[in-house]
This record gives C-alpha cells, sequence and structure tokens, in this order.
C-alpha cells in the first residue's frame, strides 16, 4: 500500500491500523504530493506546469514526519519502504533510524545520475 503524504496525521495511523489488521506485507511512504507549500518557484511557474505529483525535496519534511507517525503503529510488523526527498545519505540514515525497513531514491538518481546510488550505498556502509 502507497500512503499520500496529504492525508491528515489521523488518517496515517488509521491507515497503519488497517494495515495490521489485514495483514499486509508492507507500506510505501509516502507518494507524491499534491501540495505546493513551501516552493521557491513564482506562483506563476508553478500554474503553468499544472497539477500532478510532485516528488523530491519538497516532500522530504513531511515523507519523514509520516515515517514518524507509521512506525510506533506498525512495529515491525509490516515492512516500511521510506520515499520521499531522500537526496543524501545522512537523509537515508535518518529514514532507517526512524524505522524504515527500506529507502527509495527516485528524484535524487534522476537530477544526480546513476553513481547516486553508489554514493549512497558506500557512505552508509
Amino acid at each position: 500500500m502507497k500512503i499520500a503524504p496529504d492525508l491528515a496525521d489521523e488518517d496515517i495511523v488509521a491507515v497503519a491500523k488497517l494495515v495490521l489488521k489485514m495483514k499486509l506485507d508492507g507500506v510505501i511512504a509516502t507518494n507524491t504530493t499534491i501540495s505546493r507549500d513551501g516552493l521557491a518557484s513564482p506562483i506563476q511557474e508553478v500554474e503553468t506546469a499544472g497539477a500532478g505529483g510532485l516528488s523530491g525535496a519538497p516532500l522530504h519534511d513531511r515523507s519523514l514526519e509520516v515515517l514518524h507517525l507509521l512506525h510506533p503503529v506498525l512495529q515491525g510488523k509490516a515492512t516500511i519502504i521510506s520515499v520521499g526527498g531522500i537526496e543524501t545519505a545522512a537523509q537515508a540514515q535518518a529514514r532507517l533510524d526512524a524505522g524504515a525497513t527500506l529507502v527509495q531514491g527516485y528524484t535524487g538518481f534522476v537530477y544526480e545520475g546513476p553513481l547516486w546510488a553508489r554514493r549512497i550505498n558506500r557512505a552508509l556502509k
């Protein structure tokens, strides 16, 4: 199950409880966001780009918050794949420290190239 970062905190906790009730193997926290809060781009540019899911750095803080909500409820009974705004080894480590079983990077890979994953892995070693 993939959890949207745009859900309210209480809804995220409810989803975590549902994961346990349904005995799902895991969750992906988080999907892209429809929020445009905190973007540095001028609003006109953002509106011109149109609607759709936003990923990468703007998602970092909320994705980590969602992980902090899920982990205490799931208590290791379901895999948590943490996704959203992970660009550095320190950010990946913070997700693991917060209870993620796995981390996924995509936007960092797109912007930094195929050696990005190797740099992250070597730094985590």
